[in-house]
């Protein structure tokens, strides 16, 4: 009879555990929905904004860039002067980022959902706030692209993988530069000139420490002059010609 009451307890203990709920099973397609802070102020929602740390430890990578690009505060990232300036503060609200910056994964997670975006649109067929979400949306992705979490982290092939789709889009906003602008632009550029700079590629290493706007653009991501623009997309066809060797 004892040992009947102790399988039961077992038992009873194991469906308990099974019966535990996953909080990942409260995402919505795998990403974090965050909770409605109207009435808050500014540090309060922060608080309520942070990623629960059971869901960080189940989310998939995937679903942890989505949530960090989705963030209710990343439209701060255009508060700032510049946009690194912006984004430091929005990474500094948002825990998603300190976990996706230790995802093995997170360059290849991330460049999947980079080349998932749709850069071919008949732009005719939409207003100026469609093409300004859209937009934003590209600098998002570009944004944490160009962060050196990811760009210390690259091996050599996706090095050369980001670096030439990279300079495809450039050169495709750059046929678009009535839309896009320079503003559209400066992530792309950042992406280009900063793998260039880590580098260490000489022509760029002598315009950075010649020309104050390349190091504007380095340092900081800010709207590009059509003399960097065109300086960068030169060296940047010289250096994927180098590196491809």
């Amino acid at each position: 009879m004892q040992n009947c009451k102790s399988v039961i307890f077992i038992i009873l203990i194991l469906n308990l555990v099974g019966c535990k709920k996953n909080p990942c099973d409260g995402l919505d397609n795998g990403v974090y929905v965050y909770p409605e802070v109207k009435g808050k102020s500014l540090s309060e929602a922060t608080e309520l904004y942070k990623i629960p740390e059971s869901v960080l430890e189940c989310i998939s990578t995937q679903g942890l860039i989505e949530s960090c690009i989705y963030y209710p505060e990343i439209r701060m990232i255009w508060t700032h002067y510049h946009l690194q300036g912006g984004f430091d503060k929005v990474e500094a609200m948002c825990n998603g980022f300190e976990e996706l910056w230790k995802r093995e994964d997170k360059y290849t997670e991330l460049m999947a959902l980079y080349k998932g975006l749709n850069f071919e649109r008949d732009w005719e067929a939409y207003t100026d706030l469609e093409h300004g979400r859209f937009m934003d949306n590209i600098v998002r992705h570009e944004l944490i692209l160009a962060q050196n979490e990811i760009l210390f982290d690259l091996t050599e092939s996706q090095k050369i993988e980001l670096f030439e789709f990279s300079l495809q889009i450039q050169k495709s906003k750059f046929e678009k530069v009535e839309y896009y602008g320079s503003v559209g632009m400066a992530t792309t550029l950042a992406i280009l000139s900063r793998i260039m700079y880590h580098d260490q590629y000489q022509p760029l290493i002598e315009e950075y420490n010649n020309y104050d706007p390349m190091q504007y653009n380095v340092n900081f991501i800010i709207t590009a002059d059509k003399d960097v623009v065109g300086k960068i997309m030169n060296l940047s066809e010289e250096y994927l010609i180098q590196i491809k060797k």
